[in-house]
């Protein structure tokens, strides 16, 4: 890439391609950093329901206008592919292969996806050292996407006069949202547990401080949700997401619930309405628990005041309440998704059994529901918080008014704000 006095000094443009559809964001860096520009992109019902090709050919067309309806000033962009582009997956290497760690990794990864290693771009990281049947190992992380796919990014934005000079996972991404809040050193000694609720997939990321050591997606997720009470209720997929979106997969069952709920919500509530009074009513509830006991607390070096990307405390639950508290459609799918994020737990307690978990940071856009996040902690048996990184930048200035419900907290733009903190090495 060429170097000159007069190339734009803009920041890159943050892209993270979710299920849901694209998110377009810009960030003045410095002290303070501000949001300069935003946008979203929405994929419909039907285009959810089709292949990855259609989704490209709806965004080649639809790029150009959010671009510029939003006011972005920049030529390059770093972008978060869909997740079905991206492999995540933990590899355990022999510990004499140590030092050429990362070709043996591509080639071990290669080998299971039964392809040419010249054909994928793999980045690879140490996590520790580990034994595996009495061998001693080296476990490593991979990330891996086909080269083919990297270049249909470089293409897309291509057509929009705009280089791609950055490509991370939704993983590293939701991982760099919190650099800030772990910039010292001792936060290495603190464990945090990352779980992206996500419309498409969870994401698992397990953190020494700003250090991954251990990353999964998980299939199971807010469309599997909705499946099952479309099936359940013999409704389509979008009015089975709207009564979740108003009931969440916990409905209101006691006399104190019912009365907060109806306090809460208008006399008339619209489908567009519905996530901001999910998050009023979170916000009742954490205001009796705004410092849990055992909770690690985070602050800003810069304040000394909690970090506000860490959002509100989630109010705790036995596990034997969050449980019945969830409705029957949903039980079986909340209880899969416990199980998942249980072992991830557990595989992470197998590679450091010197350590635990600290503190649990739900994000995403299915983290609004409340309950669903309560079930989860619950089943960890750990103090959890409901993470909101935007709320970092839309507290050293206004938001821009194409950011969507730009009063109200934002944790499905996690991995967004978290390219902001991505290095540029495409």
């Amino acid at each position: 890439m060429p170097f000159g006095f007069f190339r734009s000094q803009h920041s890159p443009i943050l892209a993270d391609f979710g299920s849901s559809g694209v998110k377009l964001l810009q960030v003045q860096p410095g002290e303070r950093p501000t949001i300069s520009a935003a946008a979203f992109i929405p994929f419909s019902d039907e285009l959810r329901a089709q292949g990855i090709d259609q989704r490209f050919d709806f965004l080649a067309s639809a790029l150009p206008a959010a671009l510029k309806s939003g006011s972005f000033r920049s030529n390059r962009v770093v972008v978060a592919p869909f997740s079905q582009h991206m492999l995540v997956q933990h590899v355990g290497i022999s510990a004499a292969d140590s030092e050429r760690a990362e070709a043996v990794v591509a080639t071990q990864v290669a080998v299971g996806l039964g392809c040419d290693p010249a054909s994928l771009v793999v980045r690879s990281s140490r996590v520790c050292e580990t034994s595996r049947d009495g061998q001693p190992k080296v476990e490593m992380l991979a990330f891996a996407m086909s080269r083919n796919d990297v270049m249909r990014y470089v293409d897309l934005f291509r057509r929009v006069k705009t280089a791609v000079v950055g490509v991370h996972s939704e993983i590293n991404a939701l991982v760099y949202a919190f650099d800030h809040v772990n910039r010292r050193v001792a936060d290495t000694a603190t464990t945090t547990m990352y779980i992206d609720l996500g419309y498409g997939g969870t994401k698992v990321a397990i953190c020494h401080g700003p250090q991954l050591a251990f990353a999964k997606s998980i299939a199971v997720a807010g469309r599997s949700f909705d499946a099952r009470i479309a099936e359940s209720r013999g409704i389509s997929l979008a009015d089975a997401r709207a009564l979740r979106l108003s009931e969440g997969v916990r409905p209101v069952r006691t006399k104190e619930d019912r009365v907060a709920a109806a306090e809460a919500r208008p006399a008339t509530a619209s489908v567009e309405a519905i996530p901001a009074i999910l998050r009023a009513g979170f916000a009742q509830e954490a205001a009796a628990e705004q410092s849990p006991a055992g909770l690690a607390q985070a602050t800003e070096r810069r304040t000394g005041q909690a970090a506000p990307a860490l959002g509100q405390p989630i109010p705790a639950n036995t596990v034997a309440s969050a449980a019945a508290r969830i409705s029957n459609e949903c039980r079986d799918t909340v209880e899969s998704l416990c199980d998942e994020v249980g072992m991830c737990a557990r595989y992470y307690g197998g590679l450091f059994r010197e350590r635990r978990i600290d503190r649990v940071v739900f994000l995403g856009g299915e983290s609004r529901d409340i309950g669903l996040c309560q079930a989860l902690a619950s089943s960890l048996r750990i103090q959890a918080k409901a993470g909101d990184p935007m709320a970092r930048f839309l507290s050293n200035g206004p938001a821009p008014d194409s950011l969507p419900d730009s009063d109200a907290p934002h944790p499905g733009w996690t991995v967004a704000c978290g390219l902001a903190s991505a290095p540029t090495d495409l």
